[in-house]
Parts: structure tokens; C-alpha cells; sequence
């Protein structure tokens, strides 16, 4: 059985409270929920394949054409689509990312695999993206790969970066593919209105961690290239998107409020577990977003286990190992029960 990678897996570790996925600490939204508990007779038929609702709600929310929106089975869904469509011989990635870029990348190749090149983030400078990743792009690269904010990292990418790698991707007709799955989440404005001057960004968003959609996989593509978008669209298999997913999605996206509400919970809380995790042999980075990247003494992840926390190992991630964990910024009371883990924790790793 292939080895599950990614965080949030809850079923295998049911006594746990759970910081190794990254959701909004408030849960689904009511309207999310409303719509989920009257949708049973609409289950009864197929869903809507084109899913008409849906792309008018996400069109409403990003402030584009329907005609640029391609409604997805949660980012994973996406990130396949990309690749199958462009079928890159060389792409460029980040170092340390998201390992669904590099997974959808081997198994969508055709061929001879895709070549898959690393730009490396330098823990000396927080894992901050810098222009260096424009100047790593060459013309050789098909597809390139960033997010915004960087997961596991938190770091969100500065205009003037962003901009230095969509005027380098140009140069070198590269497709750039930026993950905004968590800019809902930070204090930052997203990148949507960079797309009619660029129509070779595609952002990937997703509504798992920022509405707390993660069973029903609701994501979408955005991108101005309406050719590209109707590969896109045409790639993907027949009703990928349940009517659950649609119809929850619909309602959850048109509610603003719980999204400011949900923005401020984060920051705060984000701030005050920055400040307490500052232990003397833990190194914290800071971050953006709802989550926190830290560096501590090996054996930490097991520890916290063993007090019933489950941390995300980033021993997987390239560029990192075992003394990097992830942790997610849920509730205060939940966050408090995290610190005084850690403090058991370490004194256990500790020598």
C-alpha cells in the first residue's frame, strides 16, 4: 500500500487532536452546512457537469468571467489537470512545497518522465521567496510551480518577486502555476487581478482549508487563457464534483463575513503561538498563514504524539527532515493544549 504523506490523517490516529492538517479553526460555515443537511434529495440524480452554480459563485467571489473558472475535485484535482494538459518535459518547483505538485507531475508523464528541477529556499533567509526563482526559470522549464502562501513554510510572496517570475515565465514560455489554497487565510489580497495581463498564470485555489470543506473536495482553476481553461475543463472526468461539494461550496463562498471573522481569529492566535513556542532549542519561522513551520530536536513529532497531538512531520518534504514539524493554528483552548504538549514533549527529546 502506497505510504500516505500528507497531513490529516485522523482515522489512523482517532485519539489525537489533530495540527497536522491546516483548517480554518472555525470550522464550516453555517450556510456550508445548511446547504449540506437539505441536499439529500438532490443526491438522488446526477450532478450537474457543469457544474453552473458553482462556477457562478466562484466567478461572483474572484471578480472574473465564468469563462475563466474550472471547478475542480479539491487542488489535487487541479494540479492533475494542469499537468495532463501541458505535459511538461522540465518544470521547476519550489524547495520545500507541497509534494501534490510533484506527485501529479511523475504520474501524469508521458514517455520519458517529466524532469523535475528544485529551486531550494534558504532557511537562513525564512524561506522567503526571492527573485533568484525568476532567474532560475530558463527555457527549458514547461512549467513552474509556486504558492502563495508556501506550504509548509507560511511565507507569503512579495508583488515585486511575483511579478520578476511572471515576467521571466513570459520570456521563457513557461506556464506559471501559482497555489493560492491558503491566501484566504493570511492578512494578504490575493492574486486574481493578475490575470488579465497574464495569461500564462493559472492560480489553484481550493475551499478545504479555507471554508473547512476538506471531505466534500471543492477546488478551482482560474486562469485568462480561455483555450487553456476549456482543456482544462476537458481533461477532468464526467461529474468529478459531487452535488454536496457544489451546492456546499456555492453557499460557503458567498459569505464574506465568515471569512473576515475567520482572517482575524488566525492572526491573533497565529501571533500568540509565535511568541509561545519560542523555546530555547525550538526555532520558529514566521509565517503568514494559519500554520507554523518549526525546527526542534528529532524525535519532537513522536512526542507530541505520545501526549495525544498530531504534528505534521516534514521529514518528506525536499529540503527539510525530521527536526522540522508543522503545526497548525486552531483555537485557543485547543492551541493551549498544544503548548503545554510541547513542553512535555521536549523535556522527553530533550538531552
Amino acid at each position: 500500500m502506497r505510504r500516505f504523506e500528507h497531513g490529516g490523517d485522523t482515522f489512523g490516529h482517532p485519539d489525537c487532536l489533530d495540527f497536522s492538517a491546516s483548517l480554518n479553526p472555525l470550522g464550516m460555515p453555517e450556510a456550508a452546512q445548511r446547504a449540506l443537511e437539505a441536499c439529500a434529495q438532490a443526491c438522488v440524480t446526477y450532478p450537474d457537469p457543469r457544474c453552473r452554480s458553482l462556477t457562478a459563485a466562484i466567478a461572483a467571489h474572484e471578480g472574473v468571467p465564468t469563462t475563466w473558472v474550472v471547478p475542480c475535485a479539491g487542488a489535487t484535482d487541479a494540479f492533475w489537470r494542469l499537468c495532463l494538459v501541458a505535459r511538461p518535459a522540465q518544470a521547476l518547483v519550489c524547495a520545500p512545497c507541497y509534494s501534490g505538485y510533484e506527485e501529479a507531475l511523475v504520474a501524469t508523464g508521458t514517455g520519458s518522465a517529466t524532469r523535475i528541477r528544485y529551486h531550494r529556499l534558504r532557511a537562513c533567509e525564512d524561506f522567503v521567496l526571492t527573485t533568484r526563482f525568476a532567474s532560475n526559470l530558463t527555457e527549458e522549464d514547461d512549467l513552474a510551480f509556486i504558492a502563495n502562501p508556501n506550504n509548509p513554510t507560511g511565507r507569503c510572496v512579495p508583488r515585486d518577486v511575483l511579478d520578476a517570475c511572471l515576467c521571466r515565465s513570459r520570456e521563457v514560455h513557461a506556464l506559471m502555476v501559482l497555489d493560492e489554497c491558503f491566501i484566504e487565510l493570511t492578512e494578504q489580497a490575493g492574486s486574481t487581478a493578475l490575470l488579465a495581463n497574464h495569461p500564462n498564470l493559472v492560480l489553484v485555489k481550493a475551499l478545504t482549508k479555507s471554508h473547512c470543506l476538506a471531505g466534500l473536495r471543492v477546488g478551482y482553476l482560474l486562469c485568462a487563457d480561455e483555450g487553456l481553461a476549456r482543456r482544462l475543463r476537458q481533461v477532468g472526468q464526467p461529474w468529478a464534483i459531487s452535488t454536496p461539494a457544489q451546492l456546499a461550496g456555492t453557499a460557503a463562498l458567498k459569505d464574506a463575513a465568515f471569512m473576515q471573522k475567520s482572517v482575524a481569529a488566525i492572526s491573533l492566535e497565529r501571533e500568540r503561538m509565535r511568541k509561545a513556542l519560542q523555546f530555547a532549542n525550538v526555532r520558529v519561522i514566521p509565517s503568514d498563514a494559519n500554520f507554523l513551520l518549526l525546527h526542534g530536536p528529532e524525535g519532537l513529532v513522536k512526542a507530541l504524539g505520545r501526549h495525544k497531538i498530531l504534528a505534521r512531520s516534514c521529514e518528506n518534504f525536499v529540503g527539510l527532515n525530521a527536526s522540522w514539524l508543522r503545526v497548525a493554528v486552531r483555537t485557543r483552548e485547543e492551541n493551549d493544549r498544544l503548548l503545554d504538549a510541547m513542553h512535555l514533549a521536549l523535556e522527553e527529546v530533550t538531552p
